[in-house]
Formats: C-alpha cells, structure tokens, sequence
C-alpha cells in the first residue's frame, strides 16, 4: 500500500474515531438537554420559575446527571451485566477455556501438561 494511501486511511480512522466518540457524543447530550427543557420545563409553570433559563438547567441537569451515569456504569461494570458477560464469554470460548488450563498447570508446576494443551494454538504461527 502506498504511503499516501495508508495516511489517508489512518485520517479516516481517526476522523471517525473523533467524530463518533466525541464530537457526536457531545452534541447528542446538548441536543438531549436541550429537548428535554423544552419539552418538560417549559410546560411546567412550577419548573419554570426554578429554571429560568437554558443555561440553568443545563447545569443543574448535568451536576445531577454525570454522576448518576458514574456510578450507573460503574455497578454495571462490577456487579451487573458486564461481569455476567465476561464469565458467558470466557465460557464460551475455547481459548479462554485453554489458556485458564494451561495457567493453572503452570501455577502447579506442569509445564509439559500446559504445553500440551497451549501447542494446538501455536500450530499455526
């Protein structure tokens, strides 16, 4: 491939990259927390008058919202789906499945034992 080639790829990867993380990311929340003023405190009178402006909300909105998706996906990571998922996972998988094997034998003291079961994935290389 040519060096030219290769550059404009890697730019793409990182427009991309740049784009769908962050720049999308951010834009979506503003336009989340722009929607949501209109649509429920400016037909609230009582919200209203404790959210005079835009900018308030956005505020308040994002000092309360942050932190609860912190800590949301944080027990997702430690205690919900993501522990659940990584066990299905690593069961599914017969590498995964191998290589625990082949710790465990080289935590025993087995090393041929642990060879043997690690040489059907290095046939290949």
């Amino acid at each position: 491939m040519s060096k030219v080639k290769t550059r404009l790829l890697r730019y793409w990867t990182y427009f991309r990259r740049g784009h769908n993380i962050y720049l999308v990311f951010l834009l979506s929340f503003a336009n989340f927390i722009a929607i949501q003023y209109k649509l429920i405190i400016e037909n609230m009178a009582i919200l209203k008058d404790i959210f005079t402006h835009l900018s308030v909300f956005a505020a308040v909105f994002v000092l309360v919202y942050v932190p609860a998706a912190i800590i949301i996906g944080w027990l997702d990571y430690r205690r919900l789906a993501v522990p659940v998922d990584m066990t299905i996972t690593a069961k599914a998988s017969p590498w995964v499945k191998d290589l625990a094997t082949a710790l465990i034998y080289i935590a025993e003291g087995k090393g041929e034992e642990a060879k043997k079961v690690l040489e059907k994935w290095t046939k290949g290389l």
